[in-house]
């Protein structure tokens, strides 16, 4: 039986490096250049975890493409629930968070 409209089977791309960027006033994660997943799409995953780091952190995500009809494709993120820093990027993450925890705690007083 199948339980799909679609011929295609879905597209997965894994272990692809995501950047948190600042787009039309929203964080939004977008794929680094150099990967097999097209740069120029967007990332859809949770807004709590994307807020919770700073602009620039670097993720490792498993992504999934997703072409609707009438629409821009977009990725969306295999565990929503869950983002994990780059071990890969460390040091420029840790740089990142440094910086972001420092101006929000700056912000409150």
């Amino acid at each position: 039986m199948r339980y799909s409209l679609f011929n295609e089977q879905p597209t997965w791309y894994l272990d692809i490096f995501a950047e948190s960027i600042m787009e039309k006033g929203r964080l939004r994660l977008r794929p680094l250049e150099g990967q097999p997943a097209d740069s120029a799409l967007r990332i859809e995953c949770s807004r709590k975890l994307r807020q919770k780091y700073g602009v620039g952190t670097v993720f490792k995500l498993d992504v999934r493409l997703v072409r609707p009809h009438n629409k821009k494709p977009y990725l969306v993120c295999r565990n929503r629930k869950d983002l994990n820093r780059a071990l890969e990027y460390f040091e420029r993450n840790k740089s990142i968070q440094i910086q972001h925890l420092t101006g929000v705690q700056l912000s409150l007083f």
